[in-house]
């Protein structure tokens, strides 16, 4: 059995969230940023919310493939995007478009995408490309605008997808999730867990029950 410190883990992602979420592997591991430069898709307006998160999570792993060549390596990518009424949220440019998202949302569900996609070269040199996405869908409560402004000007809505964050006080406005909290926070480490356990990344003993 592989033993879990045994592997260069490498998440390409510099996001204080996904960092904090892969810390709970207990396994060291690097932050390197992606080398994709242009996150956008070809005929993104005629995808699925799952293939577009998951082609551009892709992307970015694919992005790292010659900086590793070793055996014994991991690469972790993600791409999280919020959707309401069918429309794409991404990272608000500034504090009005942010309102805008904020206030549309309140008191309505919207969805929140993840891709993410693995790659594993084991320690015999075997490659494995893994893809997968997942959904969760959020309710927010009828909002305050005053709320919602004081909550643009302390800066934190403007490096989030869809103009919150779910660990930080946007958790105030939302009344009902359905799915996976740690996927709204931008990386499913439950779905990651299964995958390194099946692939040997993690000993068979890492998080099982005594």
């Amino acid at each position: 059995m592989v033993e879990k410190d045994t592997y260069n883990l490498i998440l390409a992602s510099n996001s204080p969230r996904r960092r904090e979420l892969m810390n709970r592997f207990g396994m060291p591991f690097s932050c390197v940023s992606h080398k994709l430069e242009d996150e956008s898709i070809a005929d993104m307006e005629k995808k699925h919310e799952q293939e577009i998160v998951v082609e551009i999570a892709l992307n970015k792993l694919r992005s790292l493939y010659d900086d590793y060549r070793e055996n014994g390596v991991v690469i972790v990518s993600a791409d999280t995007m919020v959707f309401f009424n069918g429309r794409a949220l991404g990272k608000p440019a500034d504090g009005e478009e942010a309102y805008r998202m904020l206030t549309a949302m309140s008191g309505e569900w919207h969805e929140v995408y993840t891709g993410c996609g693995i790659f594993i070269r084991a320690h015999d040199g075997k490659e494995h490309e893994i893809k997968f996405w997942e959904k969760t869908r959020v309710r927010f409560r009828k909002v305050p605008k005053r709320f919602i402004r004081r909550y643009i000007a302390g800066g934190s809505p403007l490096d989030k997808a869809g103009a919150y964050g779910i660990q930080d006080e946007g958790a105030f406005m939302i009344e009902k999730i359905a799915g996976d909290y740690y996927n709204v926070m931008g990386l499913p480490i439950g779905r990651i867990w299964e995958l390194f356990l099946d692939f040997e990344v993690l000993s068979s003993d890492f998080g099982q029950p005594d």
